[in-house]
């Protein structure tokens, strides 16, 4: 055989199963893949019992085979651990490997990720095959990367077993040292919760349970995760040389940059559509900032997902090239979709692919095909430049769990919150954000925006934050932001964190306002659109920028956006939920006092500027199937179509527009 050439990212490829075929299929599917320009396949991840039929029997002839064939038609591999689905055999001889729910059922052999990470027996399995695994392909040349597990995350309160019962005990001891400095952390005096040992502690099931336990527990559960990772990481870093990650999904309750701080490369999945496609925008723009590597979006539908049973519907044409286009654009290298053909029985069988599973194109192909294309044209220009930011968003982990445990104000959804209120308007004002955890390096943002950010202590971010406007920096905080310590838990002493301290600010009132009986004005006296929640404030030397309309005496007129100078630096607080419009007004604001230069699209327009290597472009990407527009900075050559271009453009619905200065 040949040596083997790595393809060039950007990586168009997908998840590939070949375990579930007869082995005459593969070398079709593989001329098949040649034919429509994949140039990497996923594989493995599910395939323990094929690895290790029977315990400590382990037959990797048959991946080699594929791998083989791949390699022959130039498709490189990733490679995934198949632990998310241990085979029958594990459960038989350990009956307790399951995860067990808050009602104390276990679950069942028949999915995946059904088994508790914290399981010793499981655990001791799983570093076995990955090792085997590790060991057999560390030189296979056409491997170029390893996926861990799949999609592990905690959306809730998690498991429920004796292992985690016992861990979660450690992980308190751990935490607060001695079981009265736990007690005292939260208020445990109230209700006459006092624990006189950290053995006495309960899991959240059965009661109504403190705040603070429950946001301790989810911690804890996300934790082992990540140290379930870990593990597989450290084993494989034994033998394979090539980048290591795990594929994610969006749910922000873990902690992004613990889970990837001892992998490669950052993995992501996600299935958004026509409707909310921007939303994946913000994930992108988060995930780049975690590794110096590419992403890579691991997962994409090419058309719709579905279990037994389709929720989505079919999606205009077009919607598929600029999904795709989307991670590559937002700082990514890969993009791979779940799945290559369509299974034939079992799980999943509705759940659109490349292929159909009698092997025929669905009738997302031609895009697919073009994408790969368009992906050859502008490699070049994609691997010698990156995404740059000015203006950075606060997003945490930390701050999704606490305000997944105590709401505040009902409707009060974090995420969604974040998207529509925040995140939308920075990006239909022309902004490329970064958005950023409470560990990332604050120097390179002149302007940041820190909604729903109910604690800001991790770590030195106080002292940085505060530095960093003194020495310049514009920040707008709010709402609902420093008003928690690190647990979730009031201040005693004050309402804020750092807030008062850093500006003058005089913190007054804080009132909800689900039934509507309140409103907000500019200073001009334009109507504010405002909602739910309202942090009122003294004038105390503030700028003042907009005040409400309250029912009460007390409240009205007060100030609801204010603005401070402080150092060589502004600060803006915003005690309310503002509506898109007034947030793009203040966005327009605080840009000015932070010499941001906004290129405000005409419809929905995501646009990214890229640098690097001597050169200089812009991505754009309508993503919302409309007619659109925009201004370019100066006149660009349409790398994909090679047409000059300058001044206002127009963009058909699901553009891609690749340009290059």
């Amino acid at each position: 055989m040949k040596h083997f050439e790595m393809p060039k990212p950007p990586y168009l490829g997908a998840a590939y199963y070949p375990e579930d075929w007869d082995d005459d299929k593969i070398d079709v599917d593989v001329a098949k893949m040649v034919e429509l320009g994949l140039k990497v396949v996923r594989i493995g991840e599910f395939a323990w019992h094929r690895m290790e039929p029977k315990p400590g029997e382990f037959d990797f002839t048959f991946f080699h085979t594929v791998i083989d064939k791949l390699k022959a038609a130039g498709i490189a591999v990733i490679m995934g651990t198949p632990t998310a689905t241990p085979p029958r055999w594990l459960s038989r001889m350990y009956p307790h490997v399951f995860r067990e729910n808050a009602d104390g059922r276990e679950a069942a052999h028949g999915g995946r990720r059904h088994c508790c990470s914290n399981n010793p027996d499981y655990v001791r399995y799983c570093l076995r095959i990955v090792d085997e695994m590790a060991r057999e392909f560390a030189d296979e040349e056409a491997i170029i990367g390893w996926q861990i597990d799949n999609e592990i995350y905690e959306g809730g309160d998690g498991c429920f077993c004796p292992c985690c019962r016992s861990g979660f005990s450690e992980y308190l001891r751990g935490r607060y040292g001695d079981i009265d400095a736990l007690n005292r952390a939260w208020n445990l005096n109230l209700f006459s919760q006092w624990y006189d040992s950290f053995e006495e502690v309960p899991q959240p099931r059965d009661a109504w349970h403190n705040p603070h336990l429950r946001f301790e527990y989810r911690t804890y559960q996300n934790d082992s995760h990540v140290q379930f990772v870990h593990k597989q990481a450290e084993v494989l870093k034994k033998y394979v040389k090539v980048p290591i990650g795990t594929d994610t999904m969006p749910f922000g309750a873990m902690d992004y940059r613990d889970m990837t701080s001892t992998l490669d490369v950052v993995q992501f999945n996600h299935y958004n559509t026509q409707e909310n496609l921007w939303h994946v925008a913000l994930w992108f723009d988060f995930l780049r900032t975690l590794k110096e590597h590419p992403m890579w979006n691991t997962e994409t539908a090419t058309c719709w997902n579905g279990s037994t049973e389709i929720t989505q519907s079919v999606k205009p044409e077009g919607f598929c090239r600029v999904n795709s286009w989307m991670p590559i654009a937002l700082g990514g290298e890969a993009n791979m979709y779940w799945l290559w053909r369509t299974h034939w029985a079992g799980h999943e069988l509705m759940h659109g692919a490349v292929l159909d599973a009698s092997g025929r194109p669905m009738h997302t192909a031609g895009e697919v095909k073009q994408i790969a294309a368009d992906y050859e044209k502008a490699a070049d220009f994609i691997n010698g430049t990156r995404v740059k930011s000015e203006v950075a968003m606060h997003f945490t982990a930390r701050n999704w769990r606490i305000m997944d445990t105590q709401h505040v104000v009902k409707s009060l959804n974090y995420m969604d919150t974040l998207n529509d209120s925040f995140y939308k308007p920075l990006i239909d004002c022309g902004v490329r954000p970064d958005v950023i955890d409470a560990k990332q390096p604050l120097d390179a943002y002149k302007l940041i925006v820190s909604p729903l950010m109910m604690t800001i202590q991790e770590g030195d971010l106080p002292a940085r934050i505060m530095q960093w406007v003194k020495d310049g920096g514009t920040w707008i905080a709010g709402p609902l932001t420093d008003v928690r310590n690190e647990i979730g838990a009031r201040f005693k002493d004050r309402p804020l964190g750092i807030l008062e301290e850093l500006t003058g600010a005089h913190w007054d009132y804080s009132v909800p306002d689900i039934d509507g009986h309140m409103s907000a004005h500019w200073q001009d006296g334009s109507a504010f659109g405002s909602r739910l929640w309202y942090e009122l404030y003294d004038e105390n030397n503030a700028d003042v920028l907009a005040r409400v309309t309250a029912p009460h005496s007390a409240l009205d007129e007060k100030p609801v956006l204010l603005r401070f100078s402080v150092g060589k630096g502004r600060v803006y607080i915003l005690g309310t939920i503002p509506a898109h419009d007034d947030m793009q007004r203040l966005i327009r604001i605080a840009a000015g006092d932070a010499g941001v230069a906004l290129n405000e699209p005409e419809g929905s327009v995501l646009g990214t500027p890229r640098q690097g290597n001597g050169m200089s472009g812009l991505i754009l990407l309508e993503y919302a199937g409309s007619p659109a527009a925009y201004t370019l900075p100066s006149p660009m050559t349409d790398i994909l179509t090679d047409e000059k271009l300058e001044g206002r453009i127009e963009l058909k619905p699901y553009d891609v527009k690749v340009l290059k200065a």
